[in-house]
C-alpha cells in the first residue's frame, strides 16, 4: 500500500495534490453536464456550445509544454496557487459572462491555469516519495483526474438540474478557492531547483519511440471519449432517458467509475499491458452497446457507465507508461501527456460538435469505439512502455 511507509505530511501533500488534479478536471469537464442549459441559456446549439470545451483544450494543448519550461526554475508551491487563482477566475468569468464569447473567453483563462498545474504535479507528487514509489505517487495523485471526470460532470449536473447552471459554476469557483487556501497552508514547498527539466531524448530512436506511441495512445483515448462524452446528454435523451433523469444519470455512471480506479490501482504497478487491455476493451464495449437502438432508457446509462469505468483505468495506465519511457524529466511528461489529452479533447468536442450538427448522433459511438480500439492495439505493441509484468525495481528506477 501506498500510506503504509510514508509521514503524515507526505500524506497531506499527496492528497492535497490529488484535490487539485480533480478541481482542474471537474473545471474542465464542467459542461458537458451543463450543455444543454448553456446552449439555450445563450440561444446557441448544443453543438456551438461545445466550444465551451474547445477553446479550453486549445490553450492547454498549445501552453503546456512551453509553459512548463519556462517556469522551470520557480518554486513549484507559488505556481500551484497561481494555477489555482486562475481557476477561479476562469469559473467566476463563465458563471457571469452576459454572452457565450464572454464564457469562452473565461474557458481559455482555465486553460492557461490547466496547462500549468496539470503539467507539474506529477514531478511534485514524485518529490514527495522515496524514488521506489514515484509510479504509484503519480498515479494516485492523477486518480484525481479520473475522479474529476467521472464525477466532476454528473456533480456540476445535479446542481444545474437543481439551480442553474451559472450557480453550479460558481460552486466550482467555491472549491477552487477553498482548496487555494488549503494548499497555501498544507502542501509542502518543493524547489524549483529539485525539479530540473530537459527535453525529451529524442536522440535516442528507442526512447523516442517508445514516447511518441504513449502520447500517440494517449491522444487517441481522449480523442474516442471526448467524441462521444462532450454530448453524453442529448445522446442519453436519443436512447429515451427524460431529461429531469440526466443529472442522476450522470451521478449514477460516475459511481460505477470509481471501480475503473480501483481496479488500475491493482494493475498499474504490476500488469500495464494488461490495464490497458481490458481498460480499452471495457471502454470500447460500452461504447458499442450504444450504437442503434438496443438499449433504451436506465439501460443505455448502464452502458455510459461501463465506457466510463474503463476510461478511468486508462489515465494512471497511460500516465506511467510516459514515466516507465524515461525519455525526459516527470514535469515534460507530465506536459507531454497534458498537452495530447487536450490535443484530443479539442478534436474530439469539436468533431463530435460537427458531425452533430450535419449527421446526428447516431454516428458518433461507431466512431468513437474505432478510435479505442486503435488505441488499444497501438499501445499493446508498444511492451516498454506497458510491459505484460512490471517488477518493483521497474520504477524505482523512475
Amino acid at each position: 500500500m501506498l500510506f503504509k511507509t510514508l509521514s503524515g505530511q507526505t500524506i497531506i501533500g499527496l492528497c492535497a495534490l490529488f484535490a487539485a488534479t480533480f478541481t482542474a478536471i471537474t473545471s474542465e469537464v464542467a459542461p458537458v453536464g451543463l450543455l444543454i442549459d448553456m446552449a439555450n441559456s445563450f440561444h446557441i446549439t448544443e453543438g456551438k456550445a461545445g466550444l465551451a470545451v474547445s477553446a479550453y483544450a486549445l490553450v492547454v494543448a498549445l501552453a503546456a509544454v512551453p509553459l512548463t519550461i519556462l517556469t522551470a526554475r520557480i518554486n513549484r508551491k507559488t505556481l500551484m496557487l497561481w494555477a489555482l487563482i486562475g481557476y477561479i477566475a476562469s469559473n467566476l468569468i463563465a458563471a457571469l459572462a452576459p454572452t457565450f464569447a464572454i464564457l469562452c473567453l473565461g474557458r481559455a483563462v482555465g486553460g492557461a491555469a490547466h496547462a500549468l498545474m496539470m503539467s507539474i504535479v506529477s514531478a511534485y507528487a514524485a518529490h514527495l516519495v522515496p524514488p521506489r514509489m514515484t509510479g504509484r505517487a503519480i498515479s494516485f495523485v492523477f486518480g484525481g483526474t479520473s475522479l474529476g471526470s467521472v464525477l466532476g460532470v454528473p456533480g456540476t449536473a445535479a446542481i444545474g438540474q437543481l439551480a442553474g447552471w451559472r450557480v453550479s459554476m460558481m460552486v466550482v469557483t467555491g472549491l477552487a478557492t477553498i482548496l487555494t487556501v488549503c494548499i497555501a497552508f498544507f502542501l509542502p514547498k518543493v524547489n524549483a531547483s529539485s525539479s530540473s527539466v530537459h527535453l525529451p531524448s529524442f536522440r535516442t530512436p528507442g526512447v523516442a519511440r517508445v514516447f511518441a506511441v504513449v502520447i500517440t495512445v494517449n491522444t487517441l483515448f481522449f480523442l474516442g471519449h471526448n467524441l462521444l462524452y462532450t454530448y453524453v446528454s442529448p445522446l442519453l435523451m436519443s436512447h429515451g432517458l427524460p431529461e429531469s433523469a440526466l443529472s442522476i444519470a450522470l451521478l449514477v455512471t460516475g459511481g460505477v467509475s470509481i471501480l475503473g480506479l480501483w481496479a488500475a490501482g491493482q494493475m498499474v504497478d504490476s500488469k500495464p499491458a494488461l490495464g490497458l487491455l481490458v481498460a480499452g476493451l471495457i471502454t470500447a464495449c460500452g461504447m458499442g452497446a450504444l450504437c442503434g437502438s438496443l438499449l433504451s432508457g436506465w439501460s443505455a446509462v448502464a452502458a455510459v457507465g461501463l465506457w466510463c469505468a474503463g476510461y478511468a483505468a486508462l489515465i494512471p495506465v497511460i500516465m506511467s507508461g510516459a514515466i516507465r519511457s524515461r525519455a525526459t524529466t516527470a514535469d515534460i511528461a507530465g506536459a507531454a501527456v497534458n498537452a495530447s489529452s487536450n490535443v484530443g479533447i479539442l478534436f474530439g468536442s469539436a468533431a463530435g460538435g460537427m458531425i452533430l450538427n450535419t449527421a446526428g448522433l447516431s454516428v458518433l459511438p461507431p466512431m468513437a469505439v474505432g478510435i479505442v480500439i486503435m488505441a488499444t492495439a497501438l499501445g499493446l505493441c508498444s511492451p516498454v512502455a506497458f510491459p505484460r509484468v512490471l517488477h518493483d525495481h521497474s520504477e524505482s528506477e523512475s
